[in-house]
């Protein structure tokens, strides 16, 4: 396989990895926003998210605050992956998650982002450029919000270096 078709391969897993992992929420919320929302500011966003660790079903995101750096793992059966890169934020309510991600084939670039906005308390979110909107967070958080999943606690580091090694071993193995 030559070196673009492989990393069009591996671009394409990380990318399914990561549709998989992200907010399921998504299926159970309407598409439909209240009239006048205003963008999520940076200085909110930075807020919600800075230090944080994003817990998903099988992995999760870490946005550190120094830098702006960026941790991420998946471990569904068969389809480890880990992230590194940077998290970038502006006051239109996007979030951006930059990062090279690597499984068992090699690496590949991914630019994901998510617009937010906010209707009195309710934050709302969707992925770009079409997902559906969904409620983030709630007026008053609710357990079941998406933001609830936003912790404090790294349990992403952890696992990002016994991923980081299983994986650069096996990729110089051949896989």
């Amino acid at each position: 396989m030559n070196k673009a078709a492989r990393i069009c391969t591996i671009a394409l897993s990380a990318g399914a990895i990561l549709i998989g992992i992200l907010p399921t929420t998504v299926l159970a919320q309407p598409n439909i926003l209240p009239k006048k929302t205003v963008p999520v500011t940076a200085h909110e966003l930075r807020q919600i998210y800075s230090d944080k660790t994003w817990k998903w079903s099988a992995g999760g995101a870490r946005f550190i605050g120094k830098g702006r750096r960026l941790v991420a793992f998946s471990e569904r059966p068969g389809k480890a992956t880990f992230a590194e890169g940077r998290w970038k934020i502006d006051n239109n309510g996007r979030l951006c998650l930059v990062a090279v991600w690597v499984t068992r084939e090699g690496s590949a670039p991914a630019n994901t982002c998510f617009l937010h906005v906010r209707d009195r308390g309710t934050i709302y979110q969707r992925r770009e450029p079409n997902g559906d909107w969904y409620i983030f967070k709630t007026y008053k958080s609710k357990p079941e919000d998406e933001y609830a999943k936003l912790v404090k606690e790294d349990t992403i580091s952890p696992n990002m270096d016994r991923l980081k090694k299983s994986l650069t071993v096996s990729a110089s193995q051949g896989g």
